[in-house]
C-alpha cells in the first residue's frame, strides 16, 4: 500500500513537472510558425512590390516607344522612327499598307516627311497597355496630328489616328514588334484624314 501511493506520488510530480515544458515546447513551436509566416508575408510584399516597380517601368518603357514614333515624325527623322521597332517588326499604315522589316519603313517613313510642315505637332494620347507576358505587352493608342500638309498645299488641322501595337522585351530595351494604324473618325474641317495623307503615298 505504502508502494502504490509512493508510486502514486513520483507519479503525480512527474505529470506537474512535465506540463510547464509541454506548454514551452508547444509555445515554442507556435513562436517559430509566427516567425516563419511573418517571414513568408515579408518576402511575398518585398517580390510584389519589385514585380510592381518593374512593372511600372515597363509601362513607361512601352509609352515612350508611342511617344518616339510621334517625335520622330514631326523631326523628319525616318531612321530613329524605325528604330522603334524590331529588325524584322512590321507596319501597317494608315493606308493599309504593310511594312516589313525597318529598311521598308525608313524608305516609306521617308516620303511622310512631306506631310510635315513647321507647325505640325503629333503626341499620343489615352494608352491602355496590357502585360499578356512579363516580356510581351499590348497597347492601344490614339495618335492626334495636328497641322499637316495635305494635297494642294492645304494644312489639315487635325488628323486622329488608332494605333495599335505589339511591345517585346529584347536585351535591356522594349521594341515594337508589329504596329497597326488606322485613320480614326475624320475630324469636322471638310477635309477627311484619308485624303490628306494619301496624297503623300
Amino acid at each position: 500500500m505504502i508502494m502504490k501511493e509512493k508510486q502514486m506520488q513520483i507519479s503525480q510530480t512527474y505529470r506537474a513537472d512535465a506540463a510547464p515544458s509541454e506548454r514551452k515546447s508547444a509555445l515554442r513551436g507556435m513562436l517559430q510558425r509566427l516567425g516563419s509566416t511573418l517571414l513568408m508575408c515579408t518576402l511575398v510584399m518585398a517580390a510584389t512590390g519589385s514585380a510592381r516597380a518593374a512593372n511600372t517601368q515597363d509601362q513607361a518603357a512601352v509609352r515612350a516607344l508611342g511617344d518616339g514614333f510621334a517625335k520622330a515624325f514631326v523631326q523628319k527623322n525616318a531612321d530613329l522612327r524605325a528604330s522603334q521597332f524590331a529588325e524584322d517588326g512590321t507596319y501597317v499604315t494608315p493606308q493599309g499598307d504593310l511594312l516589313q522589316g525597318r529598311a521598308a519603313m525608313v524608305k516609306d517613313f521617308g516620303t511622310e516627311a512631306q506631310a510635315v510642315n513647321t507647325s505640325t505637332q503629333a503626341a499620343f494620347s489615352n494608352y491602355r497597355i496590357r502585360f499578356v507576358k512579363p516580356d510581351v505587352a499590348v497597347a492601344d493608342a490614339l495618335l492626334t496630328l495636328h497641322n499637316v500638309n495635305g494635297p494642294n498645299g492645304q494644312v489639315i488641322p487635325t488628323i486622329p489616328v488608332n494605333f495599335f501595337f505589339v511591345a517585346v522585351h529584347q536585351g535591356d530595351h522594349w521594341l515594337i514588334e508589329d504596329g497597326r494604324a488606322h485613320f480614326a473618325p475624320a475630324p469636322p474641317n471638310g477635309m477627311t484624314a484619308r485624303s490628306g495623307m494619301a496624297a503623300h503615298q
